[in-house]
C-alpha cells in the first residue's frame, strides 16, 4: 500500500479487501477517534468514494489498541464496503473487512 498518506508504504490485509478496492482514490475524511468516525458514518457524512482515516487508535493512541470492527461493520452495513476505503493505525483481526 503506497500513496501520499504512506509514501514509504504500509500494510494492507488483502483477505479483507475486495479486489476492486485494491486501487482506490478519493477524498480523505480524517477522524481522531473510532467514535468520531462512527458518528460521521451514521450521520451519512461518508459517501461512495471516500477514504475514512481513523488515527490515534494504534499503540500510541487509544487504550489497548482497539479492534476496528465497529467502523468496518458500519461501512459494510450501509453497503459501502466496496466503495469506501478505511485506513487506521488501529488493530484489524479476523472479524474485519473493508
Amino acid at each position: 500500500l503506497k500513496g501520499n498518506i504512506a509514501p514509504n508504504g504500509a500494510v494492507v490485509k488483502q483477505s479483507a479487501v475486495a479486489k476492486e478496492m485494491m486501487v482506490h482514490k478519493g477524498p480523505a475524511r480524517v477522524f481522531d477517534s473510532e467514535d468520531e468516525a462512527i458518528a460521521a458514518i451514521r450521520a451519512g457524512k461518508i459517501v461512495k468514494g471516500d477514504v475514512v482515516v481513523i488515527r490515534y487508535e494504534g499503540p500510541k493512541g487509544g487504550p489497548g489498541m482497539r479492534e476496528m470492527l465497529s467502523p468496518t461493520s458500519e461501512i459494510a452495513g450501509m453497503g459501502l464496503d466496496k466503495d469506501v476505503a478505511l485506513i487506521t493505525d488501529g488493530r484489524f483481526s479476523g472479524a474485519t473487512r473493508g
